[in-house]
């Protein structure tokens, strides 16, 4: 559900490329049973069969829905697929899958891509949003709404006719359980009508608190995971001799004084991470003491457990002066020494440790064998039942707003 990026800039390339050559989106609504990719996976095709970008399964079945795009394309109205994934897939590649599940897709056309490109300005910056696709009783349907901020004042845009079926205020409550959340919603607007809502979350937004030989393998890890990453130092020299991957941001802060100010103007919300890899006892404390009160979702300390300990006992003294001590909940965020137990003493061992990390934390998970898992291995959270505060929630009926240019149907 992150790969808007990717998607956006192959579609802009096949249209340099092959200006001539209509393409197609299919979005995985469904999936009953287990199923390697989950609902609001995308993939990218073209009318000429190419797979572009994206994925929806474990490579099974992206061959067979590119071949569907010259229908669609053709046609100009999209197409509903379903594949059961539980039973021999002869029928497509001419080998069994024996997957254990049910795959619900859309196939659409796709005249313009660049709702995509600002799907994901919309994550970067944090504020909410979601992307609405309407699914219809003749087995059609469009991705057709794009939300920019939250329900209540953001903008809605209105990427496709499809649009009218729906208000805001059916669309409110869907998406407040999406935010709530973090997962799409797939819901029955009338026996017609059917929405699709993925929320779009952030990206996990690292900060990198030392500019030392570690920071670099941190920041290649995290952006090639397309997180937000930032290193912070305060020394210049270090930063500008780091090698960093392209969109990685470098800051200059001040060692003790500047911290403070530093913290408030980055991103602090619950898919934030900050791992403190200076060394340097007093920096270390100051930025823990100016971190672990805000709502970050990790904080992770590089060293040894006595020095670990030693830091928590300094930043919780501070604290506490200043008449706000550290809570338990507080606490549980902060992982020091930082990483999973992997084994490795390099610094890319480390940093791939302090990264799993932060993935099973921001995901709630044990960070266990998978092997050893009892539960299924892609396990969701259910479709959320709208919470009578949820229904509550709803604006005053209005057209979607729509700034950006309207987009043809086929």
């Amino acid at each position: 559900m992150s790969g808007f990026v990717d998607l956006a800039r192959a579609a802009q390339a096949a249209r340099l490329a092959r200006p001539d050559v209509p393409l197609a989106l299919a979005t995985l609504v469904q999936v009953d049973g287990s199923s390697y990719r989950q609902p609001g996976a995308r993939l990218l095709v073209d009318a000429e069969a190419r797979v572009l970008a994206g994925a929806v399964s474990g490579g099974c079945l992206e061959g067979d829905v590119a071949a569907r795009a010259s229908e669609v394309c053709a046609s100009g109205r999209a197409l509903r697929l379903m594949y059961d994934l539980r039973a021999d897939l002869e029928t497509i590649w001419g080998f069994g899958a024996r997957c254990d599940g049910i795959a619900h897709l859309l196939l659409e056309p796709l005249p313009d891509w660049r709702w995509m490109a600002q799907a994901e300005s919309v994550r970067g910056r944090r504020q909410g949003g979601a992307v609405v696709t309407v699914l219809d009783a003749r087995g059609s349907g469009a991705t057709c709404v794009l939300l920019d901020g939250g329900v209540s004042n953001g903008r809605w845009h209105r990427l496709h006719h499809e649009s009218r079926l729906v208000s805001t205020d059916e669309l409110a409550p869907l998406v407040h359980a999406a935010r709530r959340t973090g997962h799409a919603v797939l819901h029955a607007i009338a026996d017609d009508v059917t929405v699709f809502v993925e929320p779009l979350v952030a990206p996990v937004a690292l900060h990198c608190v030392g500019a030392g030989r570690g920071a670099e393998a941190f920041a290649q890890i995290a952006a090639t995971l397309g997180w937000q990453v930032t290193v912070l130092d305060h020394r210049p020299a270090l930063l500008d001799a780091l090698q960093l991957p392209a969109g990685v941001a470098v800051r200059r802060v001040g060692q003790i004084d500047a911290v403070q100010q530093a913290v408030t103007e980055l991103p602090h919300d619950e898919r934030t991470a900050v791992a403190l890899l200076t060394h340097i006892f007093d920096v270390d404390v100051a930025w823990l003491t100016a971190t672990l009160p805000l709502p970050f979702g990790y904080v992770g300390v590089l060293g040894s457990r006595q020095r670990a300990a030693q830091l928590t006992e300094q930043a919780t003294q501070q604290l506490a002066l200043r008449g706000t001590p550290l809570t338990a909940r507080q606490r549980h965020k902060l992982h020091a020494p930082i990483g999973l137990d992997l084994g490795g003493e390099t610094p890319a061992s480390i940093a791939l440790a302090a990264i799993a990390e932060i993935e099973a934390v921001i995901h709630a998970r044990p960070a266990g064998f998978l092997r050893e898992r009892q539960s299924p291995i892609h396990a969701r959270t259910p479709t959320p039942e709208l919470l009578a505060r949820d229904a509550a929630r709803t604006l005053a009926d209005q057209p979607l707003r729509c700034d950006l240019p309207e987009f043809p149907d086929g």
